[in-house]
């Protein structure tokens, strides 16, 4: 009798633990939630008049991706709803440890010290769109991996920029004599989003 009652504790006890373990496997294996926004503003210098536009993106419509080169992050809003869109490019030799730190946009005003280049576009119809370059623009602004884990390839961060005295990116299918100046402002932030190698 007490062989039968030590072995059903024994057969009580494996049973937890193993279904202690497949529980633990379980939540460990759950992928945290992946949310970005995005907010652009155009401020017309010849006026007080401001126009903007938020999103909140899905998975699909941003990417982490590492190749050979760099590092690239890209904010790209579905088509055609949405007439924004961003990408980060950072060189892998200025990438800091671990990815994690503050990458200032490279721009006319700071060729040597600036650590990613920005390009952005914009929508002003279903075809056609413009792009500015941090490379032919000058731009302030940084984008900042706040967190990045080697193991998932999860990385959290946020980024701000400024592009200065340009001309509306509204105006570029039109024919305008004199088309109106202004700052485009850019920021937003992102979680969770995972690393991909091209």
């Amino acid at each position: 009798m007490k062989k039968i009652i030590l072995s059903t504790w024994l057969l009580v006890i494996t049973f937890l633990s193993v279904s202690c373990d497949k529980e633990k496997d379980e939540s460990t294996s759950i992928m945290p939630k992946v949310e970005a926004t995005m907010e652009r503003s155009f401020n017309y210098l010849e006026s007080a008049e401001e126009e903007k536009a938020v999103y909140s993106l899905s998975l699909k419509e941003m990417q982490l991706v590492s190749d050979e080169e760099k590092l690239q992050l890209n904010f790209a809003p579905s088509q055609p709803a949405t007439i924004d869109a961003l990408v980060f490019n950072i060189k892998q030799a200025d990438l800091l440890h671990g990815y994690i730190g503050t990458y200032t946009v490279r721009s006319l005003s700071n060729n040597k010290t600036g650590r990613a280049d920005l390009t952005y576009y914009h929508y002003y119809n279903k075809t056609s769109k413009s792009a500015l370059f941090s490379s032919g623009n000058r731009m302030e602004g940084q984008i900042e991996i706040k967190a990045y884990n080697a193991t998932t390839g999860l990385a959290s961060g946020n980024f701000e920029v400024t592009i200065m005295n340009v001309t509306d990116p509204t105006s570029y299918g039109s024919n305008q004599e004199k088309p109106r100046k202004c700052n485009i402002t850019l920021k937003g932030k992102f979680n969770n989003l995972n690393l991909a190698n091209a």
